[in-house]
């Protein structure tokens, strides 16, 4: 039970990411190209940016990044929502800033942003380790509440964009708000978390050499374990039930494999997502939907999860789909997909997501009247 990527949850364990190379002189090496985070440091801005922080539970206080074009507005803006893990307002992976890349598009096109750290992350107080799905949307609530109250926002052209784990929280916030005007999924999934997840370690074993047998073999026992996992009431039943799965698994799981299901156990996260199934909410969203997927995305298996996906939305005429041809689970132009690749590529975000994001926009953070 090799994990080498797990991105539905509330941690993301990217091991194929090495350390950084060390030169003969013990150096270290130089830091990688990322062209696109330089051109925004280098050049001068022509919006502004100011320090947001906002209240979302007791002991939670969550600080970020408002971007707000030149004027006075009100602004449409948007709310960036970060993928799985502690991610901090730029959901930085491997010298990577996608959130940054984004919020200056977007403000380059006249939108106010907001980005936020996660609990415990950047100056984001609270325990991220003891939350989950739940109180991440609450979290994204709160971010929302604060912009309704800014005068320079229009409370009516409030969107949210969220990459992976955040596209599934964006779109949970809309059901429970469908005041927002839009809601943008990237990466978003659809199908259900444990058997995406199971599906998801098999790809990526594939893909770093693993033989295709084996990692079926893995995988029935992943579905086996994730099952119980999202199954359970509470830590020590899932515990249990992992003990239970070990117990009658012939040859009996390597240690480390067993470890690692019992750490996950014990996570609120993974107990959540590994029992959520996103199919009802999808069904119940009323807001304008754009759901964008990577053709390899080794992470969230565009095979797997648009059919899913489409099947879910189905009943809303104004959800737009689309498959961006060979982005990766971060939307950068890839070779194969595999994490070890996110590193390597220089490339943040292709340029195709912001031309399909921002249009798509325009035409939906539209003012509602009340």
């Amino acid at each position: 039970m090799r994990l080498p990527f797990i991105a539905l949850a509330g941690c993301a364990i990217l091991a194929a990411s090495p350390a950084p190379a060390q030169t003969r002189d013990s150096d270290p090496a130089p830091q990688p190209r990322r062209p696109q985070e330089a051109a925004i440091a280098a050049a001068p801005l022509p919006y502004r940016e100011e320090a947001a922080s906002f209240d979302a539970a007791p002991g939670v206080r969550l600080a970020g990044t408002l971007t707000l074009p030149s004027g006075n507005g009100p602004f449409a803006v948007a709310l960036l929502i970060g993928g799985s893990g502690q991610h901090d307002r730029d959901e930085v992976f491997a010298d990577h800033k996608p959130m940054l890349v984004l919020a200056d598009a977007l403000a380059r096109k006249g939108y106010a942003v907001l980005r936020y750290d996660k609990r415990g992350a950047g100056k984001s107080t609270g325990s991220f380790a003891a939350a989950a799905m739940p109180d991440f949307v609450s979290d994204a609530a709160a971010a929302i509440a604060y912009l309704r109250h800014r005068p320079d926002i229009d409370p009516a052209r409030i969107g949210v964009i969220g990459h992976s784990e955040g596209g599934t929280i964006g779109a949970l916030l809309a059901v429970k708000d469908p005041s927002l005007a839009y809601v943008v999924m990237m990466a978003g999934f659809a199908a259900p978390a444990d058997m995406l997840v199971a599906e998801q370690i098999r790809r990526i074993d594939i893909a770093n050499g693993t033989a295709p047998s084996t990692a079926a073999q893995t995988y029935a026992l992943n579905l086996k374990l994730f099952s119980a996992i999202g199954d359970a009431r509470d830590q020590q039943e899932a515990e249990r039930k992992v003990r239970e799965v070990i117990a009658t698994t012939s040859p009996a799981p390597a240690k480390a494999e067993s470890d690692q299901a019992m750490m996950f156990a014990g996570m609120p996260a993974m107990r959540f997502i590994l029992g959520y199934d996103p199919t009802s909410s999808l069904r119940q969203l009323r807001v304008p939907l754009l759901a964008l997927v990577g053709s390899k995305d080794l992470v969230v298996p565009p095979d797997v999860n648009l059919p899913a996906l489409r099947k879910a939305v189905a009943h809303d005429p104004d959800a737009t789909i689309v498959e961006l041809k060979g982005l990766n689970h971060f939307f950068q132009t890839a070779g194969t997909g595999a994490p070890q690749e996110f590193a390597t590529i220089e490339q943040t975000l292709a340029p195709e997501v912001m031309a399909t994001i921002i249009p798509w926009i325009d035409r939906h953070a539209v003012a509602r009247r009340r």
